[in-house]
């Protein structure tokens, strides 16, 4: 969030600026450390917030591990909480999570619960964190919850990395296929194909088709791109405001071969680690999958997520309502019913998250050799298309010449 700040110094200078902050309360305790009084302040629209450039890097994954994982040893060795967050903000050289850091540890210091403190910060930290750690101070057992969560941020970031590091492959494979393919079909074949127009022979269908499609893309191609980067504008824009357009192209991402295998195993490795963590933790199942419905991104599990919810709120067991959604596995449909008969569901759910993070690894590490054959096909049919219309005009011009 951005805000419009007209505020008042102690030497009495008056001034204005535009300063990025989490929320108002964040807002008057920056302004508070930097001895300024605000005289008004005007939050900006969000979409103004989105292209203003941000004054220090965002707050990763891996600094909210070192976070849970600091709090945990500072619980563990008696230290005040206040203390250890105001040393490790000192050590941090990233702004915005100093800024975060010092926010928290004045929060604690003034009575505020640890799970309030972090609420300021609750896009930041999740929902799914948030909640663990309530219920960690609800039991007594904040240290264990704190190391908890810290295992299941690490696992679930080095999936999600490996997820994206697999995706990459393909898209930018395919973009510079047909950039290549662009680039030859305005710029070289125009210089081949001069040749055979200037003679007196006849062209073949194929030929000619070739010829129509370059000139075209010759003529028009500063208008295509315009137009694709109009398209990828409105897309993110759309996408981004309507939820349905999010749960189309989410579909449609889950029907395309390998990237299915991705997508897919990531979000179920990610319910698995989740719920299996709220089960030790002692988080109700219906709060389990409320929580973790807001912090999954894919709309398509999302929305299986809700009708499950619903279910179990009917009375029914986590298999049965994960089956009837027709969005998760067989394998763990199955595991999770072997797990509620036996009484060991988190130790099953351990199994589907390791199960599936396997995948997903084998597939991050694959991938090029399973897209590769597909890459070379579409290159070589392409220029099978271009030889032969070549090749057409070269024989009747050699059959003239003999």
């Amino acid at each position: 969030m951005h805000f419009f700040v007209k505020f008042i110094t102690i030497e009495g200078k008056t001034g204005f600026s535009v300063i990025e902050s989490q929320n108002y309360r964040t807002l008057e305790k920056k302004l508070q450390q930097e001895q300024t009084l605000p005289l008004s302040i005007i939050e900006l629209p969000t979409f103004i917030s989105k292209i203003m450039p941000t004054g220090a890097a965002k707050v990763s994954a891996d600094e909210i591990v070192e976070l849970m994982e600091s709090l945990h040893l500072v619980i563990k060795s008696g230290l005040p909480l206040q203390e250890g967050l105001q040393d490790l903000a000192k050590e941090s050289e990233n702004k915005r999570f100093k800024e975060m850091l010092l926010y928290i540890a004045d929060a604690v210091n003034n009575g505020q619960s640890l799970s309030n403190a972090f609420e300021a910060y609750k896009d930041v930290m999740g929902s799914v964190i948030l909640n663990l750690v309530k219920i960690g101070e609800q039991t007594g057992q904040l240290e264990l919850t704190l190391k908890r969560a810290a295992d299941f941020l690490r696992r679930t970031s080095a999936l999600k990395k490996k997820a994206k590091g697999a995706l990459i492959y393909p898209s930018f494979a395919f973009v510079a296929v047909m950039g290549a393919m662009f680039v030859w079909m305005i710029y070289v074949m125009p210089q081949m194909l001069e040749l055979f127009q200037g003679m007196d022979i006849e062209l073949p269908a194929l030929t000619l088709g070739i010829i129509a499609v370059s000139d075209f893309l010759s003529a028009y191609w500063v208008y295509m791109i315009g137009m694709l980067v109009g398209f990828v504008i409105v897309f993110k824009v759309a996408h981004a405001k309507y939820k349905k357009v999010r749960l189309y192209t989410d579909k449609l991402v889950l029907k395309i071969p390998v990237i299915k295998q991705i997508v897919s195993g990531f979000n179920i490795a990610f319910i698995a680690e989740y719920l299996r963590l709220a089960l030790v933790s002692g988080v109700p199942v219906f709060s389990a999958l409320e929580s973790l419905r807001e912090n999954l991104k894919n709309e398509v599990f999302q929305e299986a997520l809700s009708m499950a919810t619903q279910e179990v709120s009917r009375g029914s067991q986590i298999s049965q309502a994960f089956a009837k959604t027709g969005v998760f596995t067989p394998f763990t449909v199955r595991m999770m019913g072997v797990g509620e008969s036996s009484g060991s569901l988190d130790s099953q759910l351990e199994l589907i998250a390791e199960h599936y993070y396997e995948r997903v690894n084998y597939f991050a590490e694959n991938i090029g050799k399973v897209i590769e054959p597909v890459v070379l096909l579409f290159v070589g049919a392409f220029m099978a298309i271009v030889i032969a219309g070549l090749m057409g005009p070269m024989y009747d011009l050699v059959s003239n010449m003999n």
